[in-house]
Parts: structure tokens; sequence; C-alpha cells
């Protein structure tokens, strides 16, 4: 019996077809419906997870300890203690327990996927690829027809309709128009797909691979650009940027995405307050939505010096929002009026207004362990894994909040989406058989 066939402990594995399967529908429902993330991100894990034990894994080293692991955990952790002052402690109990089990499954699952057959991880691969092509595919007739088929499926089935009506116009009872900024998130999704996508092309047996992965990069690359996103447009610079710096210096530039991923703590706060010094926010040559982050940003800068040591408790920020007592709260030239809004649109300020001082360390150390983690892969795997830590970092800086379960399990899709396709570039361990070989 092959070994795709057959687990490592001699009993036959059935689940071998189901990992494609999952490879394929899990980019692609997430790309057309970002929220159903929560949903699959565990599904994919558990089924990860189920096939290396039965190909012999020890359960106890789907979870072995290492930095990143353990960063993650603290900082769950102390969300969870923020409940203790948070203005909202039911948010941050919720939120602990959200990025606790992200953390312990996404790591399971990753433990899991270099046990798998070569021929599973390939066609896995494979599917992704495929799921990811269907999803732009999706995406970009989304974006060029004001979003039809979402607008049919509202129509259809009223229970899809968002419960702010905050994108889109209903007129008797039916949608009848989309505004782009309603497939932001889609757009993220497909953002978060676009290395690992060619990453897999890079190391598949596949002919004319440098005509596929110019066809997929375009394929992903274009609704980004032509969309409403600006932070997956920012991102797709920086990280494009980031892997050809990788290709020559991997370390130094790994190095230097740690190092930057803590000075964006240690600087938010400065920037802030110079960004609204400089009058960006009055700026007309900039988007009305970064002229409405800047007020965001310098006025939550203010209420962090309030309570930096602790800060309001996790996803609390909701709970603190004050309602505007006088005109004078909206100046003239201003876009929003002076609030922190539902979330600071920025990770690094939302940590210190929510986690205060010692929350801001941890969620440093835990970025910069993460961002280290990308040294581990093979090398030519590296350029792709630090182009993606880029993507995540710059939406992390400038688009939701850092508490959206579905782009928490987004972001928790991407190491398994990365792995799969490295998993065939690892070196074969003393008497097993190279990953890349039937």
């Amino acid at each position: 019996m092959s070994s795709s066939a057959a687990g490592g402990n001699g009993r036959p594995f059935r689940g071998g077809p189901l990992i494609p399967i999952l490879f394929f529908v899990t980019p692609l429902f997430t790309a057309a419906s970002p929220r159903l993330a929560p949903f699959l991100l565990p599904v994919v894990a558990a089924v990860l997870m189920i096939a290396a034990l039965r190909r012999g894994l020890p359960w106890r080293d789907l979870l072995k300890p290492n930095a990143a692991l353990i960063a993650l955990v603290a900082v769950a952790a102390y969300a969870g203690l923020s409940a203790i002052w948070a203005a909202d402690p039911e948010a941050a109990l919720s939120k602990c327990a959200l990025l606790f089990a992200t953390t312990l499954v996404v790591f399971a699952a990753s433990a899991a996927i270099p046990t798998l057959d070569a021929d599973q991880v390939r066609r896995a691969s494979q599917a992704f690829v495929a799921g990811a092509f269907c999803a732009a595919g999706f995406v970009a007739i989304e974006l060029l027809t004001d979003g039809a088929i979402t607008r049919a499926t509202m129509n259809t089935f009223p229970s899809f309709r968002p419960v702010r009506a905050k994108h889109v116009t209903i007129h008797h009872d039916r949608v009848t128009k989309i505004n782009l900024s309603e497939f932001n998130q889609d757009i993220a999704i497909l953002a978060l797909l676009l290395w690992p996508g060619l990453l897999a092309l890079k190391v598949l047996p596949v002919p004319r691979r440098m005509l596929l992965s110019v066809l997929f990069f375009l394929a992903l690359a274009v609704p980004i650009a032509i969309s409403e996103h600006d932070s997956s447009q920012v991102g797709l610079v920086a990280s494009l940027l980031v892997l050809l710096l990788t290709w020559v210096s991997p370390r130094a530039v790994v190095r230097g995405l740690a190092i930057a991923w803590c000075l964006g703590f240690v600087l938010v706060i400065p920037l802030d307050f110079l960004a609204f010094k400089a009058d960006l926010h009055e700026a007309k040559w900039l988007p009305m939505s970064a002229r409405a982050r800047i007020i965001i940003w310098e006025y939550t800068a203010e209420r962090v010096l309030e309570k930096p040591w602790l800060g309001i408790g996790a996803d609390s920020t909701p709970a603190m929002i004050v309602k505007p007592k006088n005109p004078s709260e909206r100046p003239k030239g201003f876009v929003i009026r002076r609030t922190t809004g539902q979330h600071a649109h920025n990770l690094f300020l939302q940590s210190w207004y929510e986690l205060g001082v010692l929350g801001v360390i941890l969620a440093a150390l835990a970025g910069a362990a993460v961002a280290l983690r990308i040294l581990l892969l093979p090398a030519a795997a590296q350029a792709y894994g630090a182009a993606s830590f880029t993507m995540v970092a710059v939406i992390a800086a400038f688009a939701w909040g850092m508490w959206q379960v579905w782009l928490i399990c987004a972001v928790g899709l991407l190491p398994l989406y990365l792995l799969m396709p490295a998993a065939l570039l690892r070196p074969p361990a003393d008497g097993e058989t190279a990953p890349a070989s039937r």
C-alpha cells in the first residue's frame, strides 16, 4: 500500500481527497464572503491535524513550544487579564478566547503539514492555486459589475443583507446599489492569497510556470489595483519590494521586518501627532478615508496618554466612544468629528490604547517572533514568507481593528497556505523520502 493510502502506523488514511478540496474552497469562499473564515479555519486545521495523527505523528508534537507560540499566548492571556479593568470586560474575554484558540489551531495545523504525503501536498497546493484564481475572478466580476452577484444574492435572500446599510442603497426593499468599498474585505483576502499562490506555482511541476505565475499575479493584482482598498494597494507595493529585497539578502530583510514591527509601536504615537500637526487631515490630495484616519489616530493618541500603563482593556474602544456635546468637536475642514471611532484602524495604536505598555511589549515581541520564523522556511520560500508578513503588517497598520474576527482567522489561514507548497521544498530527514518525490 502506498504512503498516500496508509498512515505511518499502517492504518488506512481516508481523508486524503478532503485536503485538496478544502484548499480549493477555502480561498474561494473566504474571498466571496470573508466572514466564512472563522468557520473554515478550524475545519482546515482539524483535517490537517487528524491526517497527521493518523500518519503516526505523536499528538504532543502538534504543539511544541517556540518563541512565537509563547508570545502570542501571552498576548491572549494579557487580553483576558485586561477584563479586570476593561471598559467592556465581556469583549476582552471573548477576544482573549479568539486569539488563544486561533493561535493553538494554527500552530498545531502548521506542525501537521510536513507529515503529509508528498502527493497530498502537491494536490493541495494545486487546488489552492485554482481556488485563488477563481476567487480573483469572482472579485473582479463584482468590482466591474457593481456587485451584481452580491446584489442578486441579497435580494433573493434578505438575511444576507448587512445589518447597517453603510455601503448599500436599498430602494423599495431591494438592494439597488453597492459601493465598491463594500468589497474591501474581499480585496484584503485576495491580498493574503497572492504570495502563497505564487510560491505554489514556483515549486509545482507545471508546464509554462513563468506564464502561469504572471497570469496569477495579474489576476489578483488587477482587482486590488482597481478597488477602493488603499491599504491592500499599499501592501501590494510594499510586499513586492520586500520580496525583491529578500531574494538578495534574506536574513537582513527578515530581521529588518522584525525590527520594523517593533519600531511601529515606538513611533506610532509621535507620527500620529506629527501628521495631525502638519494638517494632513485637511489635505485635499489625500483620500477622504486617510484624512478621517488621521483625525481618529490623533484623538486616540491623546486618549492613550490618559491610561498609558494598563490601557482601557482589549476591544473596549466602542464602549469608550463619547458622543459630541457641541459642534466644535467637528471643526471646519474636518471630514469627521474628533473621535476614536469603533477602533483605531491601526493595530499599533490600538494596542497602546487598549492594552497599555505591557500589552504593547508583548504584541511587539509576538510579531517579531513570528517574523523571525520566516527564516525557518526553506530558502526558496523565505521571500514569499517575508512578502506575506509585510502584507499583513500594512493592512494591520491602516485598515480594520485588531480584533476583527474574520481578519484574525484569515491571517491564521495564511501560514497554512504558505507551508503547504513550502513542504515540497523541505529537505528530507535521515531515512525519509524527499517530500517532492513520490
